[in-house]
C-alpha cells in the first residue's frame, strides 16, 4: 500500500468518525427534548423524540430505556418490555432497564419474570429501595394467590425434578455432575499452547486428532464410511471457539434442583478469559422470511414460522447505513450455559471460526446476543446477525450440507447403535480443532419433550476424550439424533453432556 492510499484510508476513517460524532450529538439533542416532554407529561411527544434519537444512534441504551419508561406511562407494556430487553443487550448492567422491564412484566402478569429482574437489581444494588418494595409486593401477591387457589398447580413454585417422573422411565441424574471443562487463561494465544502442552488430564493428547490430519482410517473399522467422514469434516467447519472475558454477577450458587456448585459462582466481574467450544446453525432471511437448513420456512421442532417483524437486515452496519440489505443471515452458536451464562456475558463473547491450525486466518464474530437459555439443562444459543455476502452463504451452505449428510448417516447407522460410537470436535485448551473418538456409556432419560412427542430430554455419559476448552462442543452419537453438548468430566473418568433432545 502506497502513501497516497494510506492517506485516503485515514481521511475516510476521519470522516466516518466525524459523522458518527455528529449523529451522537443529534441523538443527545433528541434525548434532551424527549426528557423535557416527559417532565411535562407529554409522553407521546417524548416517545417521538426518543425514536428520532434512536435513528441517529440505534444502540443507545439510555434512549431505549427512556422510551420504555414513556411507554409505561401510556400503559404500552409490551413495547416497554421490548425496549428494555434491547437496552440491556447493549448495556447489561443498566439498573433502570431492569426496573422498568420488571414494571412492564408485572403489568403483563409475568410475575416470575418480573421477580427475576428485581432480584438482578438487588444483586447490582443491594439497597435499592424501589426494587425491594416491588419484590415484596410480588411476593405478597403470590402468597395471596396461593391462599385463594390452593389447588392450582400453575401458581406453585416449580419443583420439577427427575424424581417427579414415573418410576422406571427416568433416572436421578444428580450423580452425573463433575468438573466443568472451560479453559481459564490470563494471557494471550501463546499461554493457551503452554496449557495444552502441560495438560494433566490427557498428557500428550494421544486420543486427539488435529482436524487437518483427520482421515477416514481414524474411524473404527466398521464405520469407515465416506458420508460419516464427510459429516465430521463439515461439523468441524461449523465448530467454533467461544471466548468470554466477563463473569456475570447473576450466576447461581448451585445447578437447579441440586447441591452441585455452579461454575464461577461469586466471581462476578472477573475479567479473566475462559474458552469453550460451540456449533453453528444458520437461518437465511429474505424480506423477513426465514429458511433453515432443510429449506423450510418453519421450525423442525415446534412448527413455528421463521418470520420477522422487520424486512431488512437489523445488523449495526445496516442500521447506520440508511440502505439496509433485504437479505441477511442469523448465525446461531449452540454451547453450554456454564460457558456463556446470560446477556451480560454474551455481550463480552467472541467466536473464532475456521480455527483449524495455528496458521488459520482469524475469522471472528462478536456482537452476539442471547437467543435462548436453559440453566438447568445447561445449554444456551447465541445469535449474531450479518449481511456479509461471503460469510453468510458460506456458513448457510455448510449447515445445509451437514443436515443432508446427517440424514445419510442416520439412514446407514440408526440400526447399529449398539456399538455406541461417539465423536467430538472441540477446541481443547482454547487451541485449534481436534477430533476425539470414543463410546457413549449411558443415555439417561430426564423427561418427555413438552412440544414434540418424537423426542425425550436425556443426558449422555461417554468415554470420548475431552479437555478444558471442550465445554459446549457438540457430541455426535453415530446413528442417534441428538443436540447435546459437552458439559464436563466426572471423577469416574467418564464425561457427561447437557440435557437435550433425543430422537426416540
Amino acid at each position: 500500500m502506497d502513501q497516497t492510499e494510506t492517506k485516503q484510508d485515514l481521511s475516510r476513517d476521519h470522516l466516518a468518525d466525524e459523522g458518527k460524532q455528529e449523529r451522537q450529538k443529534l441523538a443527545i439533542h433528541e434525548k434532551t427534548k424527549g426528557n423535557l416532554f416527559y417532565t411535562n407529561n407529554q409522553f407521546d411527544q417524548a416517545i417521538e423524540s426518543y425514536s428520532k434519537g434512536l435513528q441517529y444512534d440505534p444502540t443507545n441504551a439510555v434512549l431505549l430505556s427512556n422510551r420504555a419508561q414513556a411507554y409505561i406511562k401510556l400503559e404500552k407494556y409490551p413495547e416497554s418490555e421490548t425496549d428494555c430487553t434491547l437496552s440491556l443487550s447493549y448495556d447489561p448492567l443498566n439498573v433502570k432497564s431492569y426496573l422498568r422491564r420488571a414494571t412492564a412484566r408485572f403489568n403483563l402478569g409475568q410475575l416470575d419474570a418480573a421477580e427475576v429482574d428485581l432480584k438482578r437489581v438487588l444483586i447490582l444494588e443491594p439497597n435499592n429501595k424501589q426494587a425491594q418494595d416491588k419484590l415484596h409486593l410480588i411476593q405478597l401477591i403470590e402468597k395471596e394467590l396461593l391462599l385463594q387457589y390452593p389447588e392450582d398447580e400453575s401458581l406453585k413454585p416449580s419443583t420439577k425434578d427427575t424424581q417427579d417422573q414415573p418410576p422406571g422411565d427416568t433416572v436421578d441424574i444428580s450423580h452425573t455432575y463433575g468438573e466443568h471443562e472451560c479453559q481459564i487463561s490470563e494471557g494471550e494465544e501463546a499461554d493457551l499452547h503452554k496449557l495444552f502442552n502441560k495438560c494433566k488430564k490427557n498428557p500428550g493428547h494421544l486420543d486427539f486428532i488435529p482436524i487437518k490430519q483427520f482421515k477416514i482410517d481414524h474411524l473404527p473399522a466398521d464405520y469407515r464410511d465416506q458420508d460419516l467422514y464427510n459429516f465430521i469434516k463439515v461439523a468441524a467447519d461449523l465448530t467454533v471457539r467461544v471466548s468470554v472475558n466477563m463473569v456475570s454477577p447473576f450466576r447461581p450458587q448451585f445447578f437447579p434442583n441440586t447441591h452441585v456448585q455452579y461454575p464461577f459462582y461469586n466471581k462476578g466481574g472477573n475479567a479473566s478469559t475462559r474458552s469453550g467450544s460451540g456449533l453453528i446453525s444458520v437461518y437465511e432471511y429474505r424480506d423477513g422470511l426465514g429458511c433453515d437448513a432443510r429449506g423450510s420456512g418453519s421450525s423442525q421442532l415446534t412448527g413455528d414460522q421463521l418470520t420477522t417483524d422487520y424486512v431488512s437486515c437489523p445488523c449495526e452496519k445496516c442500521k447506520q447505513s440508511g440502505n439496509a440489505s433485504k437479505v441477511w443471515w442469523e448465525i446461531f452458536v449452540n454451547t453450554a450455559t456454564h460457558v456463556v451464562f446470560d446477556d451480560i456475558e454474551a455481550s463480552r463473547t467472541t467466536c473464532r471460526l475456521f480455527f483449524d491450525d495455528k496458521d488459520s486466518p482469524k475469522v471472528i464474530i462478536d456482537k452476539v446476543t442471547m437467543d435462548y437459555v436453559n440453566i438447568g439443562n445447561d445449554n444456551i444459543r447465541l445469535k449474531h446477525v450479518t449481511c456479509d455476502t461471503k460469510l453468510g452463504p458460506r456458513l448457510y451452505d455448510l449447515v445445509r450440507r451437514l443436515f443432508d449428510l446427517g440424514n445419510e448417516v442416520w439412514n446407514k447407522f440408526s440400526q447399529r447403535t449398539s456399538d455406541k460410537v461417539n465423536l467430538i470436535v472441540s477446541h481443547p485448551h482454547g487451541c485449534s480443532k481436534y477430533v476425539s473418538i470414543g463410546r457413549w456409556v449411558d443415555n439417561y432419560r430426564v423427561e418427555e419433550c413438552d412440544y414434540n412427542d418424537k423426542f425425550d430430554r436425556t443426558k449422555f455419559t461417554y468415554t470420548t476424550s475431552t479437555c478444558p476448552g471442550s465445554s459446549g462442543a457438540r457430541i455426535h452419537c453415530v446413528g442417534i439424533g441428538t443436540g447435546h453438548v459437552h458439559n464436563g468430566a466426572m471423577h469416574s473418568k467418564l464425561n457427561y453432556s447437557s440435557v437435550d433432545l433425543f430422537r426416540k
